[in-house]
């Protein structure tokens, strides 16, 4: 399998689940569509930044579009802030820093999916992102976003967005950026891209899991990138950078074969990717019969088998055996545990008409 246009072929395709777990939860029947199990929503939250010039703000609301359609589809809770009519009251800042303090302080919240679509500056001291009225700066919006609660995707589709990456990174956090620098300050394609993957695109889809999770939207919006500066022959000026292992250095799509890193963002350093591939905005069928309890437990799980992967040298065949074993035989066991919820509920057949019934 190889990426659209892409320099990094799939030497086999990489599947979310391994095989034997894919049998298990066949068994299980696990081929009818569901909804979400029980657990919080995820949110997204969609910052549409000053358009500066007026061939800009279409392609903003497209964007935006997009990821509203997205977060319909996921089931996820969505709103946007920049797209409504200006007023002296309240500005977008001020409204970005207030809804993020509404949301850290909810219980029980889901993963917050944070979009921002615009323009960025960079006057050599401090990056930016445009917003109509005051601009923030990455360090202003790290502290808003400190301590907060959960599971964060940032991602900054912005020109001279690249040192958002140092200022957002932390635990449990994906922080995506446009470009590797603040000094790339031309227009960014790359959000346009991403958020024509994040629905579920299906050249997008990597691993074939009918689902697109955010590295493959990141993947699939930087191989798009690529190809536009191609196409045209010009020399790109923007880079993008992925970083979601909290230490502050992120991982250029080059560094990705498939959905596995093969290229550390620093020495010593963890690989960047494992983390934001099960971060999905829009789940495939199986994945929303799974309890939140139960996707992050298995989420973990895959991470520690990774881990063991990596270490299979060092450890030796039969250590590694010992270890790896019981976690894939734990993952197997919350698979069984997931049930065909049956045949979907068809609606009373009107007047005269037989009864349709929906295929499962």
């Amino acid at each position: 399998m190889v990426f659209p246009h892409s320099r990094f072929p799939l030497r086999s395709p990489v599947r979310r689940i391994p095989p034997i777990l894919l049998a298990l939860a066949a068994l299980s029947g696990l081929s009818a569509p569901g909804l979400w199990a029980a657990g919080p929503e995820p949110r997204v939250l969609v910052v549409i930044g000053a358009e500066g010039a007026e061939e800009y703000l279409p392609r903003f609301q497209k964007a935006a579009s997009l990821w509203k359609d997205a977060a319909l589809a996921a089931g996820a809770t969505h709103e946007t802030i920049g797209m409504e009519p200006a007023t002296g009251d309240e500005t977008d800042r001020e409204r970005l820093e207030k809804r993020l303090g509404e949301l850290a302080a909810e219980e029980k919240a889901g993963p917050l999916w944070l979009v921002l679509i615009g323009h960025g500056t960079f006057d050599g001291r401090a990056a930016k992102f445009n917003l109509r009225g005051p601009d923030f700066t990455d360090a202003e919006l790290a502290g808003w976003l400190r301590g907060f609660p959960g599971r964060v995707a940032a991602i900054n589709t912005a020109s001279a967005s690249g040192t958002f990456v140092k200022a957002l990174s932390g635990p449990d956090r994906v922080v995506v950026t446009a470009t590797k620098s603040p000094a790339e300050v031309n227009y960014a394609r790359f959000g346009e891209f991403f958020a024509e993957a994040i629905h579920g695109k299906a050249e997008a889809d990597l691993d074939n899991d009918d689902q697109v999770s955010l590295l493959e939207a990141y993947l699939f919006a930087a191989d798009r990138v690529r190809g536009f500066y191609e196409k045209e022959g010009r020399l790109a000026t923007e880079h993008a950078q992925l970083d979601d292992t909290g230490d502050g250095f992120g991982t250029r799509p080059e560094g990705f074969e498939g959905v596995l890193a093969w290229e550390l963002a620093r020495e010593g350093a963890e690989p960047d990717g494992e983390l934001a591939h099960q971060f999905i905005l829009v789940p495939n069928a199986f994945e929303r019969r799974l309890t939140a309890a139960q996707r992050e437990r298995r989420d973990t799980l895959e991470r520690e088998v990774k881990a063991l992967n990596r270490r299979r040298a060092e450890l030796g065949d039969d250590a590694y055996y010992d270890q790896v074993e019981p976690l894939l035989v734990e993952i197997a066991k919350i698979y069984d545990t997931v049930k065909d919820p049956g045949p979907a509920p068809t609606a009373p057949p009107a007047e005269g008409k037989p009864a349709e019934t929906k295929t499962p």
